[in-house]
């Protein structure tokens, strides 16, 4: 019960997180030359053209959704893999682009707005556990297509993506589950405390 009180708390914050993570992307490859995104009407920061509503329901009851996909043409770009990993890879750093700002925020909230802190913390938490997870080089995620940007040779390797989106799908079953077995809260946190980390150093420089 606890716990589902605090996925419906927190819920503005990851509408506000996907849609610039979806907003990123649809960006990313208009820039590149896919205008595909942008006549779709998803070339916007307004929320209910990016939100998929089973995946908000599922990132209430078990913790895991998603947002709807951005549609890209490969055939549009010169170079279909690097480009593909620029589209990719942009979602994740907006993720981080967001979280930068919370640390910001909350440098300057910690004398003036004592009472933001835990809110501010949490969006910063979030966007940056958004942005690890997503760079998982699993498919769908991000993090795959960045991965055939470096290895191109995996671009065109259907039967392995294929067969690699059921390790995802398993990994978060067990993550749900089978707690004591999380796999994938093992990389995630550790990495996302690294990067929390980084982040609160290097606003703390300026």
């Amino acid at each position: 019960m606890i716990n589902l009180v605090l996925r419906i708390a927190i819920l503005p914050f990851m509408v506000l997180a996907l849609t610039f993570h979806e907003f990123a992307h649809a960006w990313m490859a208009y820039k590149l030359g896919d205008d595909t995104a942008r006549r779709a009407g998803r070339l916007s920061l307004n929320p209910l053209v990016h939100i998929d509503w089973l995946g908000l329901i599922m990132i209430v009851l078990v913790g895991f959704g998603w947002a709807k996909p951005v549609p890209v043409d490969p055939s549009k770009f010169r170079n279909p893999p690097l480009h593909m990993a620029l589209v990719a890879v942009a979602g994740p750093i907006s993720n981080l682009l967001l979280a930068l700002m919370g640390v910001i925020v909350y440098r300057l909230s910690i004398l003036s707005f004592p009472y933001l802190l835990p809110a501010v913390e949490t969006f910063v938490w979030l966007n940056i556990i958004l942005a690890v997870f997503n760079m998982i080089p699993l498919p769908p995620l991000d993090g795959w297509r960045v991965l055939q940007g470096f290895k191109p040779s995996l671009y065109w390797d259907y039967d392995l993506e294929h067969k690699l989106q059921y390790v995802l799908l398993g990994l978060i079953l067990i993550s749900i589950l089978l707690p004591m077995f999380d796999i994938l809260g093992m990389i995630i946190f550790p990495l996302s405390r690294l990067i929390y980390t980084f982040l609160l150093g290097l606003v703390g420089i300026f």
